[in-house]
């Protein structure tokens, strides 16, 4: 994120006194009126208490947030504008024949085209991107020696955080007169595995976010494990894949799309966190 939200404000607690009115109880009411000066105590009228509600949903830090957000917005603008849209989308797309399909504030992702009679539909998510270990470029730890000086203790480098991150997806492959291949992928360092293979009766079940979709997914035999496969079908599927664009490119390529979409995603994030709390 070429962004961190810098602390948006710290508030000052306000404290409230609060008067505490002690009387004694009395347990006759010949004792009150021996005692005029304690019963005309006792008698005080009822404070009402008010329960109004602002007019506007606005806090005392409201404004302040609402500066810092736009801070923020005028920064990731600027960065999308001079960066434009990287040329390794359209470089993707020319190479491989995939087609992206996504939207602005949804983080799924899909890419399709066509192989032969099939059709292939390769899904991901941005989320993906939090599977990184350790974001933080720099780190340097500090310790108090006795005479009281910060003495550096250790440190890590930029160069020693991850440069990629394992991706969760799956791939689908439809034909006529055929059951649908759904495949539940993972790559990480460029390798492809294979988790699941399931055949489902049809491209809709394989391909909808429906609930009720996903249920019917699961429901389905899975496939056997594919780490116990013979050598020769598992060096087919990876030929399989390989054939059809899936590979250690497509896993690149969604690394790259995944950081460039979330910067879009974080933009418009902000934009809408400022309209809330502008309304």
């Amino acid at each position: 994120m070429n962004s961190v939200i810098r602390q948006l404000a710290s508030t000052a607690s306000r404290s409230a006194s609060r008067i505490a009115l002690s009387t004694s109880r009395c347990a006759a009411t010949g004792t009150l009126k021996a005692l005029p000066c304690l019963a005309a105590r006792i008698a005080l009228p009822a404070r009402s208490l008010s329960t109004s509600v602002p007019v506007r949903g606005n806090g005392s830090i409201d404004r302040d947030l609402s500066h810092t957000l736009q801070e923020e917005i005028d920064y990731e603008s600027k960065q999308a504008a001079e960066e434009g849209e990287p040329e390794f989308i359209q470089a993707f797309a020319e190479k491989t024949g995939f087609k992206l399909k996504t939207k602005l504030g949804e983080s799924k992702v899909a890419m399709t085209k066509q192989y032969g009679t099939e059709s292939i539909t390769v899904s991901f998510d941005v989320s993906e991107i939090l599977n990184i270990d350790d974001p933080i470029a720099d780190i340097s730890v500090y310790r108090e020696s006795e005479q009281g000086d910060a003495v550096k203790e250790a440190e890590k480098k930029s160069e020693d955080t991850p440069e990629d991150f394992p991706i969760f997806f799956t791939a689908t492959f439809a034909k006529p007169g055929a059951p649908v291949l759904y495949m539940e992928l993972e790559s990480e360092d460029g390798i492809i595995g294979v988790d699941h293979m399931r055949f489902l009766p049809n491209e809709e079940t394989a391909t909808s976010a429906l609930l009720e979709k996903d249920w019917a997914r699961k429901q389905v035999y899975c496939g056997p494990i594919f780490g116990q496969l013979s050598d020769d079908l598992k060096e087919n599927v990876d030929e399989f894949l390989a054939e059809r664009s899936i590979d250690t490119a497509l896993t690149l390529f969604m690394q790259d799309f995944i950081e460039y979409k979330e910067q879009g995603e974080y933009l418009n994030w902000l934009k809408k966190f400022k309209s809330f709390i502008d309304a």
